[in-house]
């Protein structure tokens, strides 16, 4: 018995080795293609989306050419999103973020990048939420439709609030029923952090409130990304 327990372990150790070595190429193959996006020193960190997220999204950008973008968090995924905009000369995006010192910092990097006239950066405080599950808390709804108001959203991607503490794994849901109204009828939809499960839950839930079906991918870019139909009803 120990003997085959011992296999066993190495035989998950082997798997799980390999999955990291697979990520790791998927990255290094994904910062590659953003390099010619990328005009001055990045800081990446551990709660930024994986580059090979980054770059699944924004091959959806250049071929959809969306005219609205709305992202939940700001970070480094904003960069490259407002890069790519700004290149293609079409389309705008809305950035939501909780934490006024944190976009505060990203809108200078964006201004010192001569972004802005592509970006609209939108604090939005954490508040209580009718949508909200589980007690959690959601951005101030009044800032952002001030600043986005009903038009139609043509991409939505959704890497905040943060949820990786117990307690708060469902705080991302309110995203998709919050907009549901402006969501283009082919909108993709994209959510990070999908080997989580709260984020896996999340994804199911809107998946039968709006559906469709929601393809992941854990191992290229650790994200899930779906298209809308038309309709949606909040279960």
């Amino acid at each position: 018995m120990v003997q085959w327990k011992h296999k066993i372990r190495t035989w998950i150790d082997s798997l799980l080795h390999s999955e990291t070595l697979a990520k790791e190429l998927q990255d290094q193959l994904a910062i590659q293609a953003l390099t010619p996006l990328t005009t001055t020193y990045l800081p990446w960190s551990s709660s930024a989306m994986r580059p090979s997220g980054i770059v699944k999204i924004l091959n959806t950008i250049f071929f959809r050419r969306p005219q609205s973008v709305v992202e939940c968090g700001s970070g480094l995924t904003t960069y490259y999103l407002a890069k790519l905009l700004k290149n293609l000369g079409h389309g705008h995006l809305y950035t939501i973020d909780h934490d006024r010192d944190w976009l505060e910092q990203v809108k200078g990097f964006l201004a010192q990048e001569k972004l802005l006239d592509v970006v609209t950066c939108i604090h939005a405080p954490l508040v209580p939420c009718a949508l909200a599950l589980d007690g959690n808390l959601w951005y101030d709804a009044e800032p952002i439709q001030r600043s986005i108001g009903n038009q139609q959203i043509d991409c939505l991607i959704v890497d905040g609030p943060p949820a990786y503490e117990p307690g708060k794994q469902l705080a991302r849901y309110p995203a998709v029923p919050f907009f549901a109204h402006q969501l283009a009828s082919v909108c993709p939809i994209v959510l990070d952090d999908i080997q989580r499960p709260g984020e896996r839950r999340i994804m199911q839930r809107w998946s039968d409130q709006l559906g469709i079906a929601f393809q992941m991918y854990p191992i290229d870019g650790g994200i899930a990304m779906s298209q809308t139909a038309q309709g949606f009803n909040v279960g």
